[in-house]
Parts: C-alpha cells; sequence; structure tokens
C-alpha cells in the first residue's frame, strides 16, 4: 500500500485529504537518462525513473508519451543547472481502466526554468503532481495540468513549489472538466521558506462541473516563514449558466455540443505547447474522441 501525494502540512487529517492511499507495490525501476530533446513513448506497465539533467544555460524540450495498460509508476527527477530551461510535456494516452501513478522531482538552481504541462484527458485512475525545488535566486518554474475525469473516475493531483532562493517565482494554474459521477483531489502548494525574499507564488484553478453527482475537492494552501514574498490563489468552480447554453443555442449548439467545446477549450492552451506535430494532433484527436 502507497502513500503519494502528501500534503507539506497535514492540515486535513479528520476529512482524510492530507495524502492519498493506493493498493500498489513498486517493484525493481527500470532507469532512462535524457539530456538532450527527446520523445519518449512508454507504452508498458511497471516502474519507471527518468532522469532530466539541463546543462548550464542549455535550453530542452522534452515529451512524455504514456500508452499502456494495467498500471504505470512513473518518477521524473529534474535537474536544472544555472541559466538552464526545460519545457517538459507528459501526456496520458492510456487504455481504459489504467492506472497512472506520475511524480516529477525537479531541483532548480541559479535564474533556471522549469515549464512542466501534464495533459490528462479522462482515460483511467490518476495520481499526478509535481515538487519543485527553487533553491537558486530567480529560479521560476510553471506547473500547468489540465484534466477530463468521468465515468466514476478518480483524478487525485498535488503540486508544491518549496521557495528556497531569493526572488523566485512559481505559477500553478489547474484546468479541468469533471462529469459522471467523477472524483477529482488538487493539492496545491506554495511555501515560502526563510530565505525566500523578494519570491511571488500564484495559484489558479479553474473546474467545470457537468452534473451534479461529481465530487471536487480542493486544497489550496500557502505557507510562510518569510516576510517579504507575494502569494496569491484564485478559483472559478462552477456549472454552465443558462446565460451561457443560451449563447451557444443561439450559434445553433445544443448542450452536449457547448460542453464538448469548452471542456476542449481546458486543453487547446497546453496542447499549443507541443513541438511535435505529430504528437499534437493525436493528442487532439484523443481528447476530442474522450469528450
Amino acid at each position: 500500500m502507497m502513500k503519494l501525494n502528501q500534503l507539506p502540512v497535514t492540515t486535513f487529517e479528520k476529512v482524510g485529504m492530507n495524502e492519498a492511499t493506493v493498493d500498489y507495490s513498486e517493484g525493481s525501476f527500470e532507469s532512462i537518462e535524457i539530456n538532450k530533446d527527446t520523445v519518449l513513448e512508454l507504452d508498458k506497465p511497471g516502474d519507471i525513473n527518468v532522469k532530466i539533467h539541463v546543462k548550464d544555460k542549455e535550453t530542452l524540450s522534452v515529451i512524455m508519451k504514456y500508452s499502456f495498460k494495467d498500471t504505470l509508476n512513473v518518477i521524473t527527477d529534474v535537474d536544472i543547472e544555472d541559466g538552464g530551461t526545460l519545457k517538459l510535456i507528459q501526456i496520458d494516452s492510456s487504455n481504459f481502466e489504467s492506472r497512472l501513478i506520475n511524480r516529477v522531482n525537479a531541483n532548480l538552481q541559479k535564474e533556471a526554468e522549469f515549464n512542466l504541462a501534464q495533459i490528462l484527458p479522462g482515460r483511467g485512475e490518476v495520481y499526478s503532481g509535481c515538487t519543485a525545488e527553487l533553491i537558486g535566486n530567480d529560479s521560476k518554474v510553471n506547473m500547468d495540468v489540465s484534466y477530463l475525469a468521468k465515468d466514476n473516475q478518480k483524478v487525485d493531483l498535488n503540486y508544491v513549489a518549496n521557495h528556497r532562493g531569493k526572488s523566485t517565482e512559481c505559477h500553478i494554474n489547474a484546468d479541468g472538466v469533471l462529469k459522471d459521477k467523477a472524483e477529482k483531489t488538487l493539492r496545491d502548494t506554495v511555501n515560502f521558506i526563510t530565505g525566500a525574499a523578494g519570491s511571488k507564488g500564484i495559484e489558479n484553478e479553474k473546474v467545470l462541473l457537468l452534473g451534479d453527482d461529481v465530487v471536487n475537492k480542493s486544497i489550496p494552501l500557502i505557507l510562510c516563514t518569510e516576510e517579504d514574498v507575494e502569494g496569491a490563489h484564485g478559483a472559478q468552480i462552477g456549472s454552465l449558466t443558462d446565460e451561457t447554453l443560451l449563447y451557444f443555442a443561439q450559434r445553433g449548439l445544443n448542450k452536449e455540443q457547448a460542453e464538448k467545446m469548452i471542456s476542449l477549450g481546458s486543453f487547446n492552451r497546453l496542447i499549443k505547447m507541443i513541438d511535435d506535430e505529430e504528437i499534437k494532433e493525436s493528442t487532439t484527436k484523443l481528447v476530442s474522441e474522450v469528450l
């Protein structure tokens, strides 16, 4: 039995939201090292440790595409040296009734930048997240996730930015759709640690609820032991209003078509980040089919 997606501070013990518990036992990890632009497709279940190293002032782009059955357990360790930049895109295109355990651990040195996009279009059970250590001064991280949960699916997400260096910056953005008795938990934490003067952290969430039978749990946290910092959180959670449906109806679109168009829009921003045209096209098709 695994415990994962744990909050840095056990704030919600009584309601059982501090961590996720998964009935899975890790085996021997296969190690994959990446130090150049790469498209990595993982099409088998098992335990994988991906290590990405970005050198001083180097810029890398890595796409990880998951297409598997059963359970895939992936730990991605990222190290970005001074002035380095990494764009990491992770796409879940697994089979229905599969389970993805997807964890990213990133260390950012001086003036390093990490842009993470996770595209999770509602195939099977998902446990995903990222912990970023902003160690160097002026380092930046952007963590973006788009998800769709439906058909009793469970999506459990956890994003943590630990600000350690001075003038560090993080943006955590989650954009999702829930329908058909799905359940989603999002934990997002901005942690300003003593010494992180001048740092900024922003958490934003949008959730579209398509039905009264869904379960949405949102746990935004801002932790602080440093005075000279800026932290903010914003959330938009709700269903389509009558005014919105009327707007689409006046343009010849029924409720189902309106829901699909808005849901697809929540993915488009991240899909546009994909540099590989073939993968961009196949991801757009995948999201459209699931919707």
